[in-house]
């Protein structure tokens, strides 16, 4: 598996371009309900792959790993409003992530057959791309769902968190018209367009369980302070370079992780008891290889590592884990402080912020 190559079984693509149509696309063009919509939309933490053997991509190029998502109060804020001239989707001069944001406009665009002409305007929480928290999914999906609202949503949610992780990209440094085809599972869309802080996804990006945190609960990120500053191709070939671990680890533990996670870590979470999941989650990224299969994301990270486990076994969070392939680590907890704390012991970089439980919300009135 080592022998993938990025050229060829990753092939860039057209900006905007439809690789994996729409379920049951409108068959007549849905007019505006509005001319202007303001979302913002939630991040996510990746906590857990439930198969990570299956993060190669399958036959059609879609990804069947599954996953387990935490929807983070870190909103991203889009405007997209309906103009009179210019290119059919034009992005503000200070929009964030620009391609990204053009490239979810068209698809959405395409696959409703309307025409208006879109403008963009985006802000995003101010980190680092490729710290595993989806930044590009992140941007994809709110935009995808601004233009949506435009239209009166006339894609359903769960269709479009399908249809989102089946044709996402990421930007290609110094390439404005072409995307690499990124692995996506579709943690990023369902975080904000199905209610529920804790979600699983299954094999075939299908919003399969959702349940809210309870009131109280506080999410502690920490990344380093310096990660590596690389763009999508670069990310990407290092990942494909551990594929095999990742196989592994997925084959190995894979149906252990079911069993645990449906007949432990749930029902207990829908009863409010979030330690089963902390305990299956924590044995998954510390003692079931993941962390070890994601080292090629910071230098530091099997040492970091090592430096956080007390948060879980000392009690100080209900959730430990990685989010993703890292760097950034997670702690889902009501004390939040001791756990910045240790963070920061560690060497890192941290930030607080709440459950996202609600999904996306509408604001009124432009960004100023």
């Amino acid at each position: 598996m080592n022998s993938r190559s990025i050229d060829t079984d990753f092939p860039t693509f057209p900006l905007g371009a439809v690789r994996s149509t729409l379920p049951a696309s409108p068959t007549t063009p849905p007019q505006p309900v509005t001319t202007c919509v303001r979302v913002a939309y939630p991040s996510r933490v990746n906590a857990m792959a439930l198969d990570s053997s299956k993060i190669v991509p399958n036959g059609d190029g879609t990804y069947l790993a599954g996953e387990l998502l935490v929807a983070c109060d870190l909103p991203r804020h889009v405007e997209v409003s309906i103009v009179d001239d210019g290119p059919a989707v034009q992005t503000t001069s200070d929009c964030a992530h620009p391609v990204l944001a053009r490239h979810a406009a068209l698809l959405i665009r395409t696959v409703l057959g309307v025409h208006e002409r879109l403008r963009v305007r985006a802000t995003a929480p101010d980190l680092p791309a490729h710290i595993g928290l989806g930044s590009s999914s992140g941007q994809i999906a709110a935009v995808a769902a601004a233009v949506n609202e435009i239209y009166g949503r006339p894609i359903p949610a769960r269709r479009l968190v399908r249809f989102l992780a089946r044709n996402h990209g990421e930007e290609i440094d110094e390439d404005l018209h072409h995307l690499l085809p990124v692995q996506c599972l579709g943690g990023s869309a369902a975080a904000g367009l199905i209610p529920g802080a804790v979600q699983v996804i299954a094999g075939a990006q299908v919003p399969l369980l959702q349940a809210p945190l309870p009131d109280g609960m506080h999410i502690v990120l920490g990344m380093p302070h310096e990660p590596l500053n690389w763009d999508a191709r670069a990310s990407l070939a290092a990942e494909a370079r551990h594929f095999d671990g990742f196989i592994t680890t997925g084959r190995t533990h894979g149906p252990e992780i079911a069993y645990r996670l449906l007949h432990d870590a749930w029902p207990a979470l829908i009863d409010g008891d979030l330690r089963p999941l902390g305990h299956l989650l924590f044995d998954y990224r510390f003692r079931m290889g993941s962390i070890a299969n994601c080292a090629f994301s910071h230098p530091d990270l099997l040492i970091t590592a090592a430096k956080l486990e007390h948060i879980f076994s000392d009690l100080l969070a209900d959730v430990l884990t990685l989010s993703s392939v890292g760097p950034t680590f997670c702690a889902v907890t009501r004390t939040p402080g001791p756990c910045e704390q240790a963070f920061a012991d560690a060497g890192l970089r941290t930030l607080r912020c709440r459950p996202a439980n609600s999904g996306y919300s509408l604001h009124n009135g432009a960004q100023s």
